[in-house]
């Protein structure tokens, strides 16, 4: 038995590595490979080019601090009206502009869809049928929307919060 023990520890490497991931040495990215932002997340390939986003990139040149001139414009009674006609040129949208379209876009068909395969109610109270009745109409349960409805408040509520 110590015949084993001792050959074990001769044969095992000088430093224990348990649940420690192993160190592998990486080729530096060649300095061809730029980027405008020192901003980095894990470990780039040299042959994959990570476009940089609008969101990551703008980060180092907003304001952090708000001034006297800043705080009188963003208190101001027509704040609301520029707001929303900025609403294009947010940099919240500009970042989420893609999902916004895909989620309007699958919204718009579904409305579409169910207003042509089980009939609608138009702005002046009268039901209409439905156009095409021999196929379904898309639905979902309510279930996970009961379900996730306090969770949901509470988020839009820190939404809100960030906002006023």
């Amino acid at each position: 038995m110590r015949l084993s023990t001792v050959l074990l520890l001769a044969l095992s490497p000088l430093q224990a590595n348990a649940f420690a991931p192993q160190q592998v040495a990486t080729p530096l990215v060649s300095a061809a490979v730029e980027s405008s932002s020192a901003l980095q997340m894990g470990p780039p390939t040299p042959d994959i080019v990570l476009a940089e986003t609008y969101g990551e990139g703008s980060r180092k040149y907003r304001r952090t601090v708000y001034t006297h001139n800043e705080w009188v414009k963003h208190r101001s009674s027509d704040r609301f009206v520029r707001n929303l006609s900025s609403i294009f040129n947010s940099g919240v949208y500009k970042s989420l502009a893609k999902e916004v379209v895909a989620t309007t876009a699958v919204a718009t068909f579904i409305v579409v869809w169910n207003a042509l395969t089980g009939g609608y109610t138009g702005l002046d109270g009268v039901q209409h049928d439905a156009v095409i009745s021999v196929l379904p109409m898309l639905t979902l349960p309510l279930t996970p929307f009961t379900l996730l409805s306090p969770s949901l408040g509470l988020l839009l509520g820190e939404f809100q919060s960030l906002f006023t």
